[in-house]
């Protein structure tokens, strides 16, 4: 692998990793384990979609001597991590156990 190409990666690594946890953040529930879901969803679209399938529309950016659909790629990866974020959030709400409605049972004689 070139040098350059591992600037490439780096730069998409951080940029999932930042709209991952943006995202899962603000999503929520927030606790900070949330936002690896949301990260390892926006890092996988960046490697899948835009790497290996090649799949991207817009104007192309040169990054670091690679010609890229940036904005395409970005906007994919802040979709994905926002479809991961939501699911995450509605399983963990689903796994919650629901607290009694009057309060704590153990108190009531």
């Amino acid at each position: 692998m070139p040098l350059n190409a591992y600037g490439v990666l780096a730069t998409f690594m951080a940029a999932g990793t930042l709209i991952g946890s943006a995202i899962g953040w603000l999503v929520g529930p927030r606790r900070w384990a949330v936002v690896i879901v949301p990260v390892l969803a926006a890092i996988t679209s960046l490697g899948t979609l835009g790497h290996r399938l090649r799949i991207g529309f817009g104007p192309t950016v040169p990054l670091f001597g690679f010609e890229v659909h940036l904005f395409s790629d970005l906007g994919f990866a802040a979709l994905f991590a926002l479809v991961a974020a939501l699911a995450q959030r509605t399983v963990v709400r689903a796994l919650r156990r629901p607290s009694a409605p009057g309060g704590d049972e153990s108190l009531a004689g």
